[in-house]
């Protein structure tokens, strides 16, 4: 057997949540199938809140987050965009660490595998592991119009149907990457806020963020990260509540419910 060569970063998955998600039955199951099936090398909640919370599961952590901390808040504070990083648990970790964080809305099918084990310890500073959304050509442009936009699109956004739009839900980076991310866009978030009704605007400013500056994009299969947002890909079957994509139980079954 030839042995996996790999970097020993350590790989984090983390889900955010605030009191009221906590009690979300979706959140729920995620964790159950994370003490069950993980074997990431720590998995994390990370709370907003200043609340004393406690999981059932001794292989999850909790990792608070002062609500305080946030300067862009979204309208369902959600933190994805990296201000997940506030959390003093996460001075603990290099800069190469990997974090993958995910929506809450998930199930975690089975282990990682030996080949999505070496993509991830080997990320480095500007690799982004994102899946696809709508489609592996899904743009911008055609995200900008389903987020109920509240005008034209401004011009400093021309270029937008030449970028891809991909699905937040589940994104790969290392701590150094995700610092980077959560930086600019604090420094962009004033500029879309406005422009959507929708709250998925978070998960639009991070893909234009990465599509237009230096970012390596690596995109994941669909057999890492399957959703329902839209019609599931040909190939995706789902046998008794087990998802699978070309006969591979897939990895992050998400919002299948």
């Amino acid at each position: 057997m030839v042995q996996q060569e790999y970097k020993m970063n350590k790989i984090i998955l983390s889900v955010g949540a605030d009191d009221r998600y906590l009690q979300n039955p979706h959140l729920k199951n995620y964790f159950k199938s994370i003490s069950q099936n993980s074997n990431f090398d720590e998995n994390a909640l990370v709370y907003l809140g200043n609340n004393e919370v406690q999981l059932d599961y001794e292989n999850i952590k909790v990792f608070k987050v002062n609500p305080e901390s946030i300067v862009k808040k979204n309208s369902n504070n959600c933190i994805q965009h990296g201000e997940f990083l506030n959390s003093k648990n996460f001075d603990n970790y290099s800069d190469s660490d990997i974090i993958v964080f995910t929506d809450g809305d998930m199930t975690l099918q089975r282990n990682l595998n030996e080949n999505e084990i070496k993509i991830l310890r080997n990320l480095n500073d500007d690799d982004v592991y994102i899946g696809y959304n709508q489609s592996p050509n899904d743009t911008l442009v055609n995200e900008y119009f389903r987020l109920q936009p509240t005008q034209h699109i401004p011009e400093m956004f021309n270029n937008i149907g030449k970028i891809k739009v991909y699905n937040t839900g589940v994104v790969g980076m290392n701590k150094k990457t995700w610092n980077k991310l959560k930086n600019r866009y604090i420094e962009l978030y004033d500029s879309i806020n406005q422009l959507f009704r929708h709250y998925a605007k978070q998960q639009w400013l991070i893909c234009y963020i990465i599509g237009t500056e230096k970012y390596n994009i690596i995109e994941m299969g669909y057999e890492v990260h399957n959703h329902t947002h839209y019609p599931s890909p040909i190939g995706t079957t789902n046998e008794n509540g087990l998802v699978k994509y070309n006969g591979e139980t897939v990895l992050f079954k998400h919002r299948w419910f």
